[in-house]
């Protein structure tokens, strides 16, 4: 009898091992397919191998391969302030993408030709779109651009807003000058008629022809 009973039980814990092992060859298995997307890069080089932790001071990818190096204030802009989801492929590269355009779109989209990664300060030197309309040489090269885009105006570095004529900024100075007295001989507004230096006032060259009629 008791011979009976332990093959019975034999039987029944081994019914109980193949029911389990059967169970647990349905259960549908854990996905493993990247959330990120099409993204070359083994998964140990961002999570930690025990879970799916991110390390930050572990990430090692490659901005440069994608075409977008992370320089300047890039270097230390926080992973999810650009990737706004986990498919990082679809995440935009345009400078408008993500900083408002102060400018109202009316100096075009390419933001690198006054600025850098480096912050928002302007240097005129780097400004090569002055060189269309307004090349600035001479006393021009160390002008604050403040001093003739003015705060306030609508479109501030619009440069296709503001005028190129001497006179739009030298107003003053034209009413001013005395010696000799510009306004009381009817000189010309066109300060380049005479003044042939962009480097100061003196050294003009007086042309009769400059007087106004």
């Amino acid at each position: 009898m008791s011979y009976c009973w332990r093959m019975i039980c034999l039987a029944m814990v081994l019914w109980w091992s193949l029911t389990a092992a059967g169970a647990e060859s349905a259960r549908p298995l854990a996905s493993t397919q990247s959330p990120h997307g099409n993204l070359d890069i083994p998964c140990a080089t961002c999570h930690t191998v025990s879970d799916w932790t991110v390390i930050p001071s572990k990430i090692k990818f490659d901005h440069a391969r994608i075409g977008f190096p992370l320089r300047g204030r890039h270097a230390t802009v926080a992973c999810r302030d650009c990737h706004a989801d986990l498919k990082f492929a679809d995440t935009p590269n345009k400078c408008q993408d993500c900083h408002a355009d102060l400018h109202r779109r009316k100096n075009g989209a390419e933001c690198e030709l006054c600025h850098n990664t480096n912050g928002w300060q302007v240097s005129v030197h780097n400004i090569n779109e002055h060189q269309d309309r307004f090349p600035l040489i001479g006393a021009h090269a160390v002008v604050d651009c403040y001093a003739c885009h003015k705060v306030g105006t609508v479109g501030q570095f619009n440069r296709f807003g503001l005028s190129t004529e001497c006179i739009s900024c030298h107003t003053k100075d034209f009413e001013k000058a005395t010696v000799p007295n510009h306004r009381a001989l009817a000189f010309s507004t066109d300060c380049r008629e005479c003044h042939l230096s962009m480097d100061s006032w003196s050294g003009a060259v007086f042309v009769p022809s400059t007087v106004r009629r």
